[in-house]
């Protein structure tokens, strides 16, 4: 008989409840065709917990698995049935751009595929940032990146928050807000409801919260439900990392999604330290130290400019780079000032699930006033750059970097924020990139970019790639020009 992980959570704070439609709402969707673990079945139980007044018996719950587990699935189903079938309003929010995308995506083809959610939508909103699934009854999921500026304005019901390791103060106090008036206390059910999913934290995580609401759990001076999936130690050396039982106890995908073959790679390829924390879900005891970027955050707010500031004059020129794994996009622009200063912005990222014909179409339009593009990023980037290049585009004005330009573009940013030569407007992707990045070694070409404490580091390389296209390629555009 195939083996199977822990279904049960391997430590549990909750309090009491009267009742619970959980179970109605798995048979529901299970009717749909989801097929739910032992473990996520317990989630929804908790999620649907009622006190005597038909409201929230939890207001606040955290759940804490290692990565691969199915954290959020629960979580995502729950959302759906409470805007559709109970009217509640929701906001979605994640750490991560692509997180938030994913989400959105997986709850709108759950909901397109069956015609008595369709039935029930409203319309559903794609623009990037501003994602929503609306409904005839005036209920909403809405979906958020998070800063630390705020929400999306609304009022919701229920507040998921994923990727809750990274969760810091300021975005805390931030968006508990949308949340805080969420209907009359005298309907009995208008108290709100807050979901915290997430991993244990590591040294790239800049969050606080999280941690701090694990620790009160395991004291008992908390009211917020936990629910954690992890071997329980002191100290590192308490724990058997080649102890299968320990990965079985610590991961309820055991034996459907993961195998031990898997694991054992992990376990041979990752420090004692991460096995420990991102498989087997140990939470040391001390936090630990968040890394420092080489881009000083000070610095960077001070360059920030208003947008009735930012220069109009001259030939803008713009930078394409794509992820690694092929699975995003990301532009951004720079034009200088007239003093010689450099205004960079990033103008969309976006994944490429759809393809690349946003990014050639959005280069095709600008062919005649750009200031010259560039574009990096592997076999995507290529493409593009052929797609242009046989659509007209002249090949003087288009380039494809190379590994030199690319850490020549990193360090001319770096340089430039130093110098405070550079402005930027406020964009909560690019501050957040800018402020988390450090320095890789790219061979024997210099110095890249990567992202830490959980930070995405592309928008900065796309930023910086811009620089450099607006300081190095000399390209003239004519606005007579007849290309194509």
């Amino acid at each position: 008989m195939l083996r199977r992980g822990c279904q049960e959570p391997t430590f549990e704070r909750l309090g009491t409840w009267s009742s619970s439609r959980g179970k109605d709402a798995i048979e529901m969707f299970e009717a749909y065709g989801r097929r739910y673990y032992g473990s996520q079945k317990h989630e929804m139980e908790v999620f649907f917990a009622r006190d005597e007044n038909g409201g929230f018996a939890a207001k606040s719950i955290g759940i804490t698995k290692p990565r691969q587990n199915g954290k959020s699935f629960a979580a995502r189903d729950y959302c759906i049935w409470q805007a559709a079938v109970e009217g509640n309003s929701v906001l979605y929010s994640a750490h991560h751009g692509r997180t938030v995308r994913k989400m959105f995506k997986e709850m709108c083809d759950f909901i397109e595929a069956h015609e008595d959610f369709k039935a029930e939508l409203d319309y559903i909103y794609k623009a990037g940032g501003y994602e929503g699934i609306y409904f005839k009854n005036g209920a909403c999921i809405e979906f958020q990146t998070r800063t630390a500026s705020g929400g999306r304005g609304g009022t919701y019901r229920i507040l998921v928050i994923d990727e809750a390791q990274e969760l810091t103060n300021a975005q805390m106090e931030a968006i508990i807000p949308t949340v805080s008036a969420a209907a009359e206390l005298e309907d009995g059910a208008g108290e709100p409801q807050k979901i915290y999913i997430g991993t244990v934290p590591g040294p790239e995580c800049s969050g606080t919260v999280f941690r701090d609401m694990h620790d009160r759990a395991h004291e008992g001076t908390t009211s917020v439900w936990w629910l954690e999936w992890g071997v329980q130690a002191n100290g590192l050396d308490e724990i058997s990392l080649d102890d299968v039982d320990n990965w079985y106890l610590a991961n309820p995908a055991m034996g459907r999604r993961m195998s031990e073959a898997t694991v054992k790679d992990e376990l041979d390829t990752m420090s004692p330290d991460g096995f420990a924390r991102e498989r087997l879900g140990w939470w040391p005891p001390v936090a630990l130290v968040v890394e420092t970027g080489c881009i000083d955050a000070d610095s960077w707010d001070a360059l920030s400019i208003a947008k009735n500031a930012v220069p109009h004059e001259g030939a803008p020129s713009f930078a394409m780079k794509f992820s690694d794994d092929g699975l995003f996009g990301c532009i951004a622009a720079c034009r200088k000032h007239a003093d010689g200063r450099y205004h960079t912005e990033v103008i969309t990222e976006r994944t490429l699930e759809c393809g690349i014909n946003w990014f050639v179409e959005f280069a095709l339009r600008r062919e005649d006033t750009a200031g010259g593009i560039v574009i990096d990023g592997g076999g995507t980037a290529d493409i593009v750059y052929k797609n242009l290049i046989n659509q007209g585009m002249p090949k003087q004005m288009v380039i494809m970097s190379g590994t030199h330009d690319f850490t020549m573009a990193c360090s001319l940013f770096v340089d430039s924020v130093l110098m405070g030569n550079m402005t930027h407007i406020s964009q909560p992707g690019l501050d957040e990139s800018a402020k988390n990045v450090r320095r890789r070694r790219i061979g024997k070409a210099g110095y890249g970019f990567e992202g830490i404490n959980g930070a995405d580091a592309l928008p900065a390389e796309t930023a910086a790639l811009a620089l450099w296209a607006c300081e190095y390629i000399d390209w003239e555009p004519d606005d007579d020009l007849q290309i194509g």
